[in-house]
């Protein structure tokens, strides 16, 4: 019995071994197997190739005549084209059956093309003479050459060489095919043959190699059993490596102490010596940070619970000095591998930077707090100041138009010339300064963005209230204002329908000739809406167009009314909200003013920090 199993054992290990010698002796068989159909198959395409090469010579031979026909019964040059195009393909055609002759080794047949090489020439030279005849001397002499049949006699012996050297490779390509089907069947066989062999020692093997993973399997369990408190050592040593950057105190399930880390000793004021063995109590000292009041030992609660806890009120610990430091704290159980409590984890850290951080914070936002709202209250008293300023220097405004009005029509006949100018100047000066004034109130109502409630706009609907406000300019310049689709977007819909109002007002104003045309669009880009309003009007010239956007900036001077303060409103409007505006425009062929608007969630966050 222990004979036929030590038999049976060497034959399950040398399985391997005579695979693997089984598929090398295959590899080789079918190599050369493969060799030799390779080999054949490369003579069958030499074979093929004279094939190609006697048809081919035929072929031009035939075309060279053809040519020759046509010209002689014409006398038009035009028919000689096969003719020439066979006196250049012949020789190449020649030279390559020769060639390929040459590299198979075949001396008989060499000697057939060498033989065809005369004739060849002969033939085209007959050719040649026939056609020299008809050009020189016309018709007749050409065909009484011809009718000595000795091109015939050329070509007949042509064709039978040809056909000699054909009907020769035909049969040798008939057997180097069937030498290639037999070479193929033999790399099949020798193939199918060595895999079945290779099959049935793999399964041998497999069955081997199925019998030793049982035996390490049964090793495996008895390790197992054998690492189990070995395991619970090294579980509790990795639990205090992985929190050595704190301070880390262990107990058993009795809440007495085991080990403290460096970062303990150091926090609490005992060694390990001075510590080992006491309850956890005496030792780490806590209370709650606010009410002082002293809290209990967390090895009671997580053995309690069975899973781990954090403090969460704010905890001081209390040293053996007398030191109180804040920390944060939290406590979890140690584990046998078999999931039993055999202990409890207190991982704690000293938060007093934290601490004092946290102090400084909340002192920082008091601060910013009532920096915030005295900047409200300063923006309130400003705007109050604004709207007040306006209405007292209207009152003046008025009384002077009104009184300038009455003398020009009580006096109208009176006044000479220029004293009826100087009135004009001032009833026009006085309605620029009304004028300046609402723009100035719309300069600084422009920074009462983030203090205003916003809600979701249709930029179409925004566009079409500010085409509503400019609908008589439109009609009077004959112009077109078209848009693409717009978005929708969260703002305060008077000051976005006063940015769109002034660019597009802006464009009928500084037209050319033409009539106007506005074009509105927009298009995300990352976290925000890019719109443009493109016209055809003048253009600004590459110097100006960063100062367009400044108070009181006018290119025009008196020429065309305004106050130079609606680009600088647009600008205000636009930096309110986070976003950004420029112009790009070219000389006497338009101007397109760009402006970014946040998207809703950017927006948010950007009316939050400016709040």
């Amino acid at each position: 019995m222990e004979i036929s199993l030590t038999i049976r054992q060497e034959a399950e290990r040398l399985s391997l071994p005579v695979a693997l010698l089984l598929v090398l002796l295959t590899a080789m068989f079918t190599y050369r197997a493969w060799d030799a159909f390779e080999h054949t198959r490369h003579e069958a395409q030499i074979t093929r190739r004279v094939v190609d090469g006697t048809t081919a010579l035929l072929a031009f031979l035939g075309d060279a005549e053809t040519g020759q026909r046509g010209f002689l019964l014409t006398g038009n040059e035009r028919y000689l084209e096969p003719y020439r195009r066979a006196l250049t393909e012949i020789p190449t055609t020649l030279d390559a059956l020769g060639r390929v002759e040459a590299s198979r080794g075949r001396p008989h047949e060499l000697q057939r093309i060498d033989s065809l090489k005369p004739m060849v020439r002969d033939k085209l030279n007959e050719l040649a003479q026939t056609i020299e005849l008809r050009r020189s001397q016309g018709l007749d002499p050409a065909l009484a050459l011809i009718r000595s049949d000795r091109g015939q006699a050329l070509m007949d012996r042509i064709r039978a060489i040809c056909s000699e050297m054909q009907t020769a490779d035909l049969d040798a390509l008939a057997r180097q095919r069937e030498q290639v089907r037999t070479s193929a069947y033999q790399a099949g066989i020798t193939s199918l043959l060595g895999s079945a062999a290779v099959f049935a020692l793999l399964f041998l093997a497999t069955i081997t190699i199925r019998r030793g993973t049982r035996h390490r399997q049964r090793l495996i369990e008895d390790l197992r059993r054998s690492e189990e408190e070995a395991r619970a050592a090294r579980d509790l040593l990795e639990t205090t490596i992985s929190s050595i950057g704190d301070g880390v105190i262990t107990t058993d399930t009795s809440g007495k102490i085991v080990s403290l880390n460096p970062i303990a000793q150091s926090l609490t004021g005992w060694t390990q010596e001075q510590a080992a063995g006491k309850p956890l109590g005496e030792i780490f000292k806590i209370s709650d940070e606010e009410t002082g009041v002293v809290a209990d030992s967390p090895v009671g609660k997580v053995l309690r619970e069975g899973c781990a806890t954090i403090m969460t009120s704010p905890t001081m610990l209390t040293a053996k000095d007398g030191r109180n430091i804040p920390i944060d704290d939290s406590a979890a159980p140690i584990r046998s591998a078999k999931g039993t409590a055999t202990g409890v984890v207190v991982v704690f850290r000293d938060i007093t930077q934290r601490r004092a951080a946290e102090r400084v914070e909340q002192k920082a936002a008091a601060d910013l707090a009532r920096h915030s709202e005295l900047l409200e209250r300063t923006n309130a008293e400003l705007q109050h100041f604004a709207y007040a300023a306006s209405h007292d220097l209207r009152e003046p405004l008025r009384t002077i138009t009104a009184y300038t009005q009455l003398v020009q029509l009580r006096s109208a006949s009176q006044l000479d010339h220029k004293s009826a100018e100087c009135l004009q100047f001032t009833v026009a000066a006085a309605e620029r300064m009304g004028l300046l004034i609402d723009a100035l109130l719309d300069y600084s109502k422009a920074g009462e963005v983030s203090n205003r409630p916003l809600s979701p706009l249709r930029m179409d609907e925004v566009l079409k209230g500010a085409l509503g406000n400019l609908n008589g300019s439109i009609e009077e310049n004959k112009a077109i204002v078209s848009h693409d689709p717009l978005p929708a977007i969260m703002g305060d819909k008077t000051h976005l329908e006063q940015l769109i109002q002034n660019l597009v007002g802006n464009a009928l104003k500084y037209r050319r000739q033409d009539f106007p045309r506005v074009h509105i669009s927009a298009r995300q880009s990352g976290k925000e809406w890019l719109f443009s309003v493109s016209d055809n009007g003048q253009g600004i010239p590459q110097q100006y167009q960063t100062q367009i956007f400044e108070l009181f900036k006018r290119l025009h001077g008196q020429q065309y009314p305004g106050t130079g303060i609606g680009l600088a409103t647009c600008k205000r409007l636009v930096e309110r909200y986070g976003g950004r505006i420029w112009v790009e425009s070219d000389v006497g062929k338009g101007s397109t003013f760009f402006f970014t608007l946040p998207a809703s969630s950017e927006l948010y966050r950007h009316q939050s920090a400016s709040g």
